[in-house]
């Protein structure tokens, strides 16, 4: 009785499901599984979608068709174009020329031989007038079947070849318009199969006829020549906008900036990655602490021998779990190794490495992989204020307060040069994008710029009031940066050596320079708690602008409430990250 029972409410169950035009069970989940692909499966038929279109379908199809529909089709589009404003019909008329011969070549080939002569009698003089279309014309009047077609090398390489018409992209899609609104399937058959026409993003009228494929020695004949139109105002209307973006103030850019908030270990310097991923700073407390700008947490690789460790007897013990621990994550990690303060930590260009340099006299290397010190560099007798990594990222070079800068290698623990000339310490250093030469500032009130092979003065730039704390390099290595505790901000011509700008506008000390990848903005942060953007391309004329207080060459402030700001750095797309301490 169960069993019947159970056939009854199953029968009354797919009686319902069939009403209601449901599938059963059985035939959904076989549904549910054909919808169901691979990603192999899935990037297949998203290739062949994107090599195979409706073009393609229709270049592969046969033209055929009433024999009048051809004649009836080229006359309408002959027609179309004539009517059509400028510079369309400049463009299209271009067109006709190659559609005839395709028209023509299509009807002989197909064994209709009295409409082709028919058509060829009816059209072909809108072309006897040009010279250079006399020769095809004769040889296409002199044709009956297909037979001589494929005769004539010329003629036949034509029918073979596929013709490239590059015309702007505006007449491609007013000719398009025109060919799906209307019954011109055949016309479109014969532009797919003979005739690419290809976009000119450009805004001449220049069209260029050449065959698709080259050396075969089938092309249309050119145009006598290329055909522009000139438009006297609309030419003066251009160069005139040019000019007044070219001459006028660049656009400013958006701003993020990082604020450390109860900062009770001291921070003295700070440094993002070039990858955009890890921020780091340097404190007090003889610590690096780096975190993570993204999501992802920072991985971390075990290490056997770490020299911010003391072990003692029990942490064998403990080592031997460790090793068999998977790999820490975190959002921050605490690198030690310091015996003093760290004055400046900067990131090498591959992100993969942090120089520091502190009051230990030292400058470290840091694997990012591990967050473990691999290299001590000692060969300053004093403390170390700066360091910074060249473009290559094979050497860096220090600064200290024995006042000289040194120039080192990663793979050798002594320095390779040294810099002497400065009459106190050397407070700032930074590499030429060139990797040739060094900048130095120092607190003899002086910036000089070292040759990194001989390690000998290439310039000096006087004119501070106190001691300079940061310079900078342009990206296009023509100007020079620096400010500090005089808070004026001067930017030099490296070429000349001259003072260029004296860009006055902060009410405290600078500790940050940058400039922008064109070149053409300089933004500088201090201790007043204002972030600047300046216009170093901007002419001025110096005559009664002292009393404002500010030079004509700020752009924009931006105060950022009790924080200095000790790092600018500008990002490829024109970001500009800011990294300062709330005091």
């Amino acid at each position: 009785m169960k069993r019947i029972k159970s056939d009854q409410l199953n029968g009354c169950f797919s009686d319902y499901v069939k009403r209601r035009v449901y599938s059963d069970e059985p035939a959904q989940s076989k549904k549910s599984k054909e919808g169901q692909n691979t990603m192999s499966k899935m990037t297949l038929r998203r290739s062949t979608q994107k090599d195979t279109g409706v073009g393609e379908v229709l270049s592969f199809s046969s033209i055929s068709g009433d024999t009048t529909s051809f004649d009836l089709q080229y006359t309408k589009i002959k027609k179309f174009i004539l009517e059509s404003p400028e510079p369309m019909q400049s463009d299209l008329k271009e067109i006709l020329y190659p559609l005839f011969v395709h028209v023509y070549l299509e009807l002989l080939c197909n064994g209709h031989k009295t409409p082709a002569h028919k058509f060829y009698s009816r059209h072909h003089l809108y072309f006897k007038e040009q010279n250079e279309y006399s020769s095809v014309l004769e040889a296409l009047s002199n044709m009956f079947n297909k037979e001589d077609v494929i005769a004539d090398k010329d003629i036949n390489s034509m029918r073979e070849n596929k013709y490239c018409l590059q015309v702007p992209m505006a007449t491609i899609e007013y000719l398009l318009r025109y060919i799906k609104n209307g019954d011109n399937m055949l016309l479109l058959q014969l532009f797919n199969k003979h005739i690419h026409l290809g976009a000119n993003l450009k805004s001449s009228m220049n069209l260029d006829l050449k065959a698709d494929k080259e050396g075969k020695g089938g092309t249309l004949p050119s145009p006598p020549e290329n055909k522009v139109i000139h438009n006297e105002e609309m030419l003066s209307a251009l160069k005139k906008s040019i000019k007044t973006i070219r001459d006028g103030p660049p656009c400013l850019t958006s701003i993020c900036l990082y604020s450390f908030l109860n900062a009770y270990q001291g921070m003295c310097s700070s440094c993002i990655s070039n990858n955009n991923k890890y921020l780091c700073a340097g404190f007090e407390d003889a610590a690096i602490r780096m975190w993570s700008l993204t999501p992802d947490p920072i991985p971390s690789q075990a290490v056997t021998d770490n020299v911010a460790t003391v072990h003692l007897s029990g942490d064998y013990i403990e080592d031997i779990i460790d090793r068999n621990r998977p790999p820490e994550l975190g959002e921050q990690k605490v690198m030690r190794g310091h015996a003093g303060t760290v004055y400046k930590v900067t990131f090498t260009p591959d992100s993969n490495y942090i120089l520091s340099a502190g009051e230990d006299t030292t400058v470290r290397l840091w694997d990012l992989s591990t967050h473990t010190n691999t290299v001590a560099y000692k060969g300053h007798t004093f403390p170390v204020w700066d360091v910074d990594a060249s473009p290559q990222g094979t050497l860096f070079v220090s600064g200290s307060h024995d006042r000289t800068a040194k120039l080192w290698s990663t793979d050798r623990i002594y320095p390779i040069r040294t810099y002497a000339g400065h009459s106190l310490d050397v407070d700032c250093v930074k590499f030429h994008p060139n990797n040739n030469y060094i900048a130095t500032g120092s607190c003899d009130k002086s910036v000089r710029m070292w040759s990194v092979q001989d390690a000998k003065a290439v310039r000096l730039f006087q004119g501070h009031r106190g001691t300079v704390f940061t310079v900078a390099f342009s990206p296009n290595g023509r100007y020079l940066a620096s400010a500090g505790e005089d808070r004026r901000v001067k930017v030099w011509d490296l070429g000349s050596g001259k003072l260029m700008k004296d860009l006055r506008g902060h009410s405290d000390t600078v500790y940050a320079l940058c400039f922008n990848n064109e070149s053409t903005l300089l933004s500088s942060g201090g201790h007043d708690g204002v972030l600047r953007v300046w216009d170093v391309q901007k002419t001025v004329e110096h005559s009664g602008n002292q009393s404002e207080g500010h030079s004509p060459e700020l752009l924009a402030s931006y105060p950022v409430k009790s924080t200095t700001i000790n790092y600018v750095q500008y990002l490829p797309n024109s970001l500009l990250l800011a990294v300062g301490n709330l005091s």
